[in-house]
């Protein structure tokens, strides 16, 4: 019924699917292994050092074309890439200087050592423009996450908030699903009164919930979405709104409360950095900038 629609909009991602018990360049969280040379990035405003989130081994990525066309934009073949961002009480991004201040990505053809944060990092989730005042998390540095790349389908034209009878985006989540048993095999199923304690006992790291809506079986992914290039996650409209207007998504990580309970983005939302195909093609990462906004 919709298959036309879904190859309108489909577009391959890398999915990065969280490790246990390996280590990899790939990693949420941790330490950056920035080569010597390289600056810890600051807060362009208050100078205060940005929070390290996650950085990328390129040359362990499969081979990822944008788009499935010849001139689509695709990723340098090797190298390492780094994100930071000032994780601020509020995750005002847009304020405080601006997303150029606050976030900021890295490129470097090596790594190097694994390098503490400087001794003058905020705490993570502070006021702004203070160093634990906020949440008072006490922490500075999440916990090591490493990452394993896997080609996904994403699709566009999603509603923000899709009703549970809207066929489209139903069809748009089996097509992810399906996407994603083909890479890491069949995801558990869990329904009924028990489901909450299946879950809590079985930690799966990506799951189905089986409901009901007006009598009609209802299927909800649950699924950390860290991924890079593809459609992200439409959470206020700006996924779209970026789509729209042709810009890259460079890496979104999600939510994830099994790296760390306070690995959140606003509320149980997403951080998500961007960049122009211009500057995706010439390598230049440290034009791009990026968001977030919660749910």
């Amino acid at each position: 019924m919709h298959d036309d629609e879904l190859q309108k909009h489909r577009a391959p991602a890398i999915w990065f699917r969280r490790q246990t018990g390996k280590r990899s360049l790939s990693r949420l969280g941790g330490l950056p292994t920035l080569p010597p040379g390289i600056d810890w990035p600051r807060q362009r405003q208050t100078d205060t050092p940005l929070h390290f989130l996650a950085q990328v081994d390129l040359s362990h990525l499969p081979p990822t074309p944008l788009e499935k066309t010849r001139r689509g934009p695709a990723l340098p073949k090797s190298g390492l890439l780094f994100f930071f961002a000032d994780m601020v009480e509020e995750m005002l991004w847009g304020a405080n200087g601006g997303p150029f201040a606050t976030t900021r990505v890295i490129f470097t053809d090596r790594g190097g050592a694994e390098r503490e944060p400087p001794e003058d990092i905020p705490d993570v989730l502070h006021a702004f423009g203070e160093m634990n005042r906020g949440y008072n998390t006490g922490i500075k540095v999440f916990p090591d996450a490493s990452l394993e790349p896997h080609v996904i389908d994403t699709f566009g034209g999603i509603e923000t908030w899709p009703s549970p009878d809207d066929s489209y985006a139903a069809a748009t989540q089996s097509a992810m699903v399906a996407s994603i048993e083909r890479a890491i095999g069949p995801l558990p199923v869990f329904e009924g009164p028990s489901a909450g304690s299946a879950i809590k006992a079985a930690e799966p790291r990506e799951y189905i919930i089986l409901g009901k809506y007006e009598g009609k079986v209802t299927r909800e992914l649950r699924c950390p979405r860290h991924q890079m290039l593809g459609v992200g996650k439409n959470i206020q409209g700006t996924a779209e709104e970026a789509r729209a207007r042709g810009e890259v998504l460079l890496l979104q990580i999600d939510s994830d409360l099994y790296v760390h309970r306070h690995f959140m983005f606003c509320d149980m939302g997403a951080a998500q950095f961007w960049i122009r195909p211009r500057d995706l093609a010439r390598s230049r990462f440290d034009r791009a900038w990026a968001t977030t906004e919660g749910g």
